[in-house]
């Protein structure tokens, strides 16, 4: 960590309305996904999180195997959750709103994650925040970050954290990331992954 060296800057003392203000954000975000309002989704999320939606639905459509692989697994899962959803549902609207409703409202890991988990207390530090887990408070699995003034939920980097149970049981059986994806949508998702879903 760089705050621990002597010549970087302390970080930003802590800072009590924007711990209340993003608690408030936070739990409006939940019940929004609790209600399943996707189209509510996108101006909660980061300009980061949104560009990253733009960029798995582009792979969903286009990316061929040799690039999806080197992908980290929770993207891979996203990719190929869309693949699937759309061959199986040729009519599937891909835009933001129908991509959070599919990887954020409809996936029980993330949705539960969301909803369910019983949340430490947050912590702000300058334009950034984070909850972690009540049980494991040091673990920030939810990122946040201010623009413009106001909150905004980092998605591209809570996922990883969300989804990290799942990685974790899936590297048990599977080596890399691709066979753990397919294993996971197909365990816990129960959906098949098919050869044409892999070859763009």
């Amino acid at each position: 960590m760089l705050a621990a060296c002597g010549s970087s800057a302390p970080l930003p003392p802590e800072d009590p309305a924007a711990r209340k203000d993003l608690d408030a954000f936070f739990l409006r975000f939940r019940q929004k996904v609790q209600e399943g309002q996707a189209d509510s989704l996108p101006r909660y999320l980061s300009r980061e999180s949104l560009n990253w939606v733009d960029d798995i639905r582009r792979a969903s459509r286009t990316e061929p195997p040799a690039y999806l692989k080197e992908r980290p697994f929770y993207e891979i899962l996203a990719i190929l959750a869309l693949r699937v959803e759309r061959r199986l549902n040729p009519a599937f609207d891909d835009r933001p709103v129908s991509l959070l409703d599919k990887l954020v409202v409809q996936s029980w890991p993330v949705r539960k994650t969301l909803i369910k988990t019983e949340l430490g207390e947050s912590i702000v530090r300058g334009n950034t925040g984070q909850i972690g887990l009540r049980d494991a408070p040091n673990v920030p699995v939810f990122q946040f970050v201010r623009e413009g003034g106001e909150w905004k939920f980092h998605l591209a980097q809570s996922l990883p954290l969300i989804l990290q149970g799942a990685e974790s049981l899936a590297r048990q059986r599977k080596s890399t990331h691709l066979e753990q994806a397919v294993y996971v949508l197909e365990q816990f998702g129960g959906r098949t992954v098919l050869a044409q879903d892999l070859n763009r």
